[in-house]
């Protein structure tokens, strides 16, 4: 029998199916800006900026048209960065994440879909009972401004 000169079998030269590497795919966030209804709050949570920043990175931004106004951004703004823009209150409070400036009111929570990730100021010591129960009763993951450090 021959010694073969080659390195290689006979399986290993015959035509193979290619293999890549599968790259994990990122989470997609679905992230919902509410307008702002507390007597004379300006700010937005989410500039222009930051939304195609999460835009360019595969997540969606949905903000409720007017919320940037008092801080002096346009819906076209927000439109040009990615963001899309509804007058629907409800379809903004029922995106699986929230940012919101001021802490919501009850009948905002309401809107807030169960198992919803609501970021903003909850301040604490100015809450009923109440406010708390109906977070706990939809199991809304609340995240408060004032505890976030750098």
């Amino acid at each position: 029998m021959a010694k073969s000169l080659s390195p290689f079998t006979k399986e290993q030269l015959l035509p193979q199916e290619e293999t890549l590497e599968i790259l994990k795919k990122k989470g997609e966030l679905f992230i919902g800006i509410p307008k702002e209804t507390a007597f004379q709050e300006k700010r937005v949570c989410l500039t222009p900026d930051a939304v195609y920043a999460l835009v360019s990175n595969g997540h969606r931004v949905l903000i409720e048209s007017g919320a940037g106004e008092g801080a002096s951004f346009s819906d076209r703004n927000y439109s040009e960065a990615g963001a899309e823009i509804t007058n629907d209150t409800a379809k903004v409070y029922g995106c699986p994440m929230i940012l919101k400036v001021e802490p919501p009111t009850l009948d905002q929570i309401k809107l807030i879909n169960p198992q919803a990730i609501l970021i903003s100021a909850l301040q604490l010591k100015t809450q009923n009972k109440k406010y708390f129960e109906a977070l706990a009763s939809k199991r809304i993951t609340a995240l408060a401004f004032e505890f976030i450090r750098d």
